[in-house]
């Protein structure tokens, strides 16, 4: 039986003082470990976080999706309160209703079966929409890391209609939030100029190093998929990130930028990977600005 946990939201400063008062005695409920898959005897499942206010699209609960981060080889659907506690907070209170959602990690799994499990997740809430009171025909992606780039893949690629390496989505994404996310596998696998060994987080999650594979690399990377279609994104990134380096956010900013796709690249001076400022309201103000205008809650 499915446990329902009640928590309290965090207080917090900073989108403005009226939210800040109004939100400290928020709550929110939580489903945990939805299952929405089952491969052999692997059963891979989802959290379901719904804010505890009204409605507001008829009378449900516009859709997040967020895909944690971890090199794709390690992290959790419950990693995201506390490694992102204010985003968290400011979605849910704003309205919006947030699926965590976990994949199989290169461990067990390489490209593109982790990608297949996220659509499948995201099918899996279309079809029970309903029974979770969300607005799931159109969704928001969101990540951090190898999760960002998940979401970014996923969010890319949702624009085509002959993608053969998932099942046919059953929703439309009308924004992507990636959080220091790669997008472009062959040149990730190429920092510096020194191609990566067999051993390198990107090796594992493509199966090779991705100059052997490079047909692979591109089918894996978000830029791949961009076109005239393609959903908004709003990226945030340090200039000294040595795990996804700074240019992986830039070429996607390039090439939406060449299809007249808006788009934001927010960039911290001197942090690197995962820094904690992106959980700040320096910048968490910037992703619910983003979310009103591309999913607006009426």
């Amino acid at each position: 039986m499915k446990k329902i946990t009640k928590l309290l939201m965090l207080s917090f400063v900073g989108l403005s003082a009226a939210n800040a008062n109004a939100n400290a005695n928020a709550v929110y409920t939580v489903e945990k470990d939805i299952l929405f898959k089952t491969v052999k005897a692997r059963t891979i499942k989802l959290d379901l976080y719904l804010p505890k206010t009204e409605a507001k699209v008829d009378g449900k609960y516009p859709l997040l999706v967020w895909v944690h981060g971890g090199a794709w080889k390690r992290g959790t659907k419950d990693d995201i309160p506390t490694k992102n506690p204010l985003l968290l907070n400011s979605v849910l209170s704003e309205g919006y209703a947030l699926a965590a959602v976990d994949y199989r990690l290169s461990g067990e799994a390489t490209f593109p079966k982790p990608v297949a499990d996220i659509n499948d997740a995201i099918n899996y809430l279309h079809d029970h929409a309903n029974k979770y009171n969300l607005a799931a025909d159109n969704v928001v992606m969101m990540g951090r890391s190898a999760g960002g780039h998940l979401a970014g893949l996923v969010g890319a690629s949702n624009t085509h209609g002959d993608i053969s390496f998932y099942s046919e989505p059953k929703y439309r994404v009308a924004g992507v939030v990636s959080f220091f996310g790669p997008t472009d596998l062959l040149e990730l696998g190429n920092k510096g100029n020194r191609p990566t060994s067999k051993k390198s987080s990107v090796s594992r999650f493509l199966g090779d190093i991705p100059s052997e594979v490079p047909e692979l690399a591109a089918q894996a990377s978000t830029t791949s998929y961009i076109n005239s279609d393609a959903p908004p994104y709003i990226q945030f990134h340090g200039t000294v990130d040595k795990r996804v380096p700074l240019a992986q956010s830039q070429i996607l900013k390039q090439t939406l930028d060449k299809y007249g796709i808006e788009n934001q690249l927010f960039i911290e001076e001197g942090v690197g990977h995962s820094a904690p400022i992106f959980d700040t309201d320096k910048y968490v103000p910037y992703v619910i600005a983003f979310l009103k205008r591309h999913y607006p809650i009426k």
